[in-house]
């Protein structure tokens, strides 16, 4: 009976063990299925959060793929107002700049004829102030010679000689300082027209330059008073021809009526040819 109560009390400690040790086990397992349970809802919970920053996150990029679009639309409307502004504002500059060209070669052509005009007058000056100039070198060389005659002869008339010379020098030397001012305001006036020259043949206008005109015109002249000195020189040639002939049919006459009656009459003297003188 001992043995048995030694044995049922042996089993009793082994399942006291063993249920000491199922208690522990059950514990373990509850405490890990606690956790995990834990864990499982902090993961739903994680995961909802993450769910909905995922959702706000979608909803804030769709609102940025809406604002992207929209900003290219309205970039691609104003691409177009700013092209056809540009453009508006293109053919406004292009016609502008065709006015304003048109315009400044309207401006150089009435600019060429009062370059022209300004020109050819200074040169008609310069020009009648040089033969001025011949004049009173002229007059100086004959004005000296009478005075140096006067000086030679003693003639009181050589003080009036002498302040007539003093007269033409100054004369000549006011003369010089006009003609000096006359080529300066000429040659500026050539300077200042050397851009409205410059634009004239660019935009390809056919004009005879003011120098060459004055050059042509001078040329011309010279060969007018050529022709004329000729004319008059002939017309003297022929005079003096005439005059010859005339004073030789005389002395033929003379010498035929002294031969026959050389007291007879009286004699009537020979009539020269005379003429105006020209130069």
């Amino acid at each position: 009976n001992i043995e048995k109560q030694d044995e049922c009390w042996r089993k009793i400690q082994d399942l006291e063990r063993q249920l000491q040790k199922l208690g522990t086990e059950r514990f373990e397992e509850v405490k890990r299925r606690i956790e995990e349970n834990d864990r499982e809802e902090k993961r739903k919970v994680e995961y909802q959060q993450f769910l909905e920053v995922v959702s706000q996150h979608k909803k804030l990029l769709e609102l940025t793929v809406y604002n992207c679009d929209l900003s290219i639309r309205v970039i691609g409307l104003i691409e177009e107002t700013v092209a056809e502004a540009c453009s508006a504002i293109k053919a406004r500059h292009d016609r502008t700049n065709q006015e304003l060209g048109d315009l400044r070669l309207e401006i150089h052509k009435e600019y060429l004829e009062f370059f022209r005009m300004l020109y050819l007058t200074l040169g008609n000056l310069i020009y009648k102030k040089e033969k001025k100039l011949e004049e009173l070198d002229r007059n100086i060389r004959t004005t000296h010679i009478q005075l140096e005659f006067c000086i030679e002869t003693f003639d009181p008339n050589a003080k009036k000689h002498s302040d007539a010379k003093k007269q033409l020098y100054m004369v000549r030397a006011q003369t010089e300082e006009e003609l000096a001012m006359l080529k300066e305001k000429q040659s500026t006036a050539q300077e200042e027209f050397q851009p409205t020259e410059e634009a004239l043949v660019a935009a390809g206008i056919d004009f005879q330059h003011p120098a060459d005109e004055q050059n042509e015109e001078i040329l011309n002249r010279r060969s007018k008073m050529v022709e004329y000195r000729a004319h008059l020189s002939k017309h003297e040639e022929v005079k003096i021809a005439a005059e010859r002939e005339q004073i030789k049919r005389m002395k033929q006459l003379r010498q035929s009526g002294a031969s026959k009656s050389p007291r007879s009459g009286v004699q009537t003297p020979p009539q020269m040819i005379t003429g105006t003188n020209n130069y």
